[in-house]
């Protein structure tokens, strides 16, 4: 495995690379960095070139302090690594920024995988966003490991984490989530939007596309799933039972052979 640094325009991004083959990205969500890919990266990494990154503002990556592009910054290391086909999988906010890098860069993605994934041009419900704003109202008042612990604590984002029951799940997403690097180090609105939405471009994605949800997600999450799949005509979508948010934590096994699956069956370059 090789990991470095990328030198940017206003920072830096973390990434690792292992395995050979077709290239697969693997891009993480909110309140995560590219830890949370731990379950996936050795059977991943056994059939394809992996590559995991800390998006700006995440684990590794340097914090943002000017406006940026999730979708350059994704566009800069592609480059930097010479990947062409590339497969690109996006949890939650990190599948919203695959949704519009493969718009805005169409000739660079091969497959799409998006798995409980946000849609730019979708607002989030009103309750979410208040919640999302109590995070750094907390950060201010209380610190950040408070903050973080109050985070995990809030009957409202539960649908986030594995049940107490799965005991192993939840304390590897409660470690992701618990790393300081993760949680509210700058402002959303640093983050530039691509415009026009991809709520209203879905229609041009034309490449197969596997939309990953789970029965215990929170309904607008399973919402913007369906939108996708009725929107982007190469699409199959699928149901993981008995998860939350983070499918490929709480049922990797079952996950990660969905993805292999749905690979296998894409057309060759």
């Amino acid at each position: 495995m090789a990991e470095d640094t990328l030198n940017m325009d206003g920072g830096h991004l973390f990434y690792q690379v292992s395995g050979e083959g077709d290239p697969v990205v693997l891009i993480h969500g909110n309140f995560n960095d590219h830890h949370i890919w731990n379950e996936q990266a050795d059977s991943f990494a056994a059939h394809y070139k992996l590559v995991r990154y800390d998006l700006r503002g995440y684990g590794l990556s340097s914090t943002p302090n000017t406006s940026f592009s999730n979708i350059e910054d994704l566009k800069t290391l592609i480059d930097f690594l010479k990947l062409r086909n590339v497969t690109l999988v996006g949890s939650s906010m990190g599948g919203g920024i695959a949704t519009d890098f493969t718009l805005t860069y169409p000739h660079l993605v091969k497959n799409l995988i998006l798995v409980a994934p946000s849609i730019n041009g979708i607002p989030y419900p009103k309750m979410m966003m208040w919640q999302g704003t109590k995070n750094f109202i907390n950060l201010r008042l209380k610190g950040r490991k408070k903050a973080i612990d109050s985070f995990i604590a809030n009957p409202y984002w539960q649908y986030f984490f594995p049940s107490a029951r799965k005991k192993e799940a939840r304390t590897k997403l409660i470690n992701n989530v618990s790393n300081p690097n993760n949680f509210c180090r700058f402002s959303p609105s640093l983050s530039v939007a691509v415009k026009p939405y991809a709520f209203h471009r879905l229609h041009e994605i034309n490449i197969p596309t596997l939309i990953i949800i789970s029965d215990q997600d929170h309904s607008f999450n399973k919402k913007s799933a369906e939108t996708l799949h009725k929107n982007i005509k190469s699409s199959s979508k699928i149901i993981l039972e008995d998860c939350g948010h983070l499918p490929f934590i709480e049922a990797s096994n079952e996950f990660n052979q969905a993805v292999l699956d749905f690979l296998s069956k894409c057309p060759l370059n």
